[in-house]
């Protein structure tokens, strides 16, 4: 079965664009990945919060994005915008049983 990752991110109006921007910019970089299945990416209908709903082939292929050279790239560009005052960030994971 495959592993699923939902990150989500909360916060101030003044911040959506730039949210997601970033999240835009991460799904080209999954895509180029060993073991990608899919992405989607949602954004809450008051507009305060982004979810996105990675699939991979395995645990370990969602890992190896997260420690790759590219993924260490966006998020260091973005960094400094997921700790900005009200920005808030958490990822859950999950094994998919059917």
């Amino acid at each position: 079965m495959s592993y699923v990752a939902i990150s989500k991110v909360r916060f101030p109006p003044s911040f959506k664009e730039q949210i997601q921007n970033v999240g835009l910019e991460m799904i080209p970089i999954a895509k180029r990945q060993p073991g990608f299945v899919s992405v989607a990416f949602h954004l809450s209908t008051d507009s305060s919060e982004t979810m996105m709903y990675w699939e991979w082939e395995s645990k370990s292929d969602h890992e190896a994005c997260m420690e790759s050279a590219a993924w260490a790239n966006i998020m260091g560009k973005s960094s400094s915008l997921f700790q900005s005052q009200g920005v808030e960030f958490s990822i859950q994971t999950y094994e998919r049983i059917s």
